[in-house]
């Protein structure tokens, strides 16, 4: 599929169905990057020198995080 037909495809998307497109591009975007493909490779070296978390660890760090007032 072209780009011109990709066009033509989401013009004829409702607003909605726009919006979420776009946010799907822009999180492929994001994980495609060279800045989170080198963020990723340095968070695999730090794990591989022994920086690692315990479940428990990661628990307690999960629960002193405040949740957003949107999420019930």
């Amino acid at each position: 599929m072209s780009v011109t037909e990709l066009q033509t495809r989401i013009s004829k998307l409702s607003p909605g169905q726009r919006q979420s497109v776009g946010k799907y591009v822009s999180y492929v975007t994001r994980q495609t990057s060279t800045v989170r493909q080198r963020q990723l490779a340095r968070i695999n070296r730090e794990m591989s020198a022994g920086k690692k978390y315990t479940q428990a660890q990661v628990d307690t760090l999960l629960a002193l995080q405040t949740r957003p007032s949107f999420l019930p």
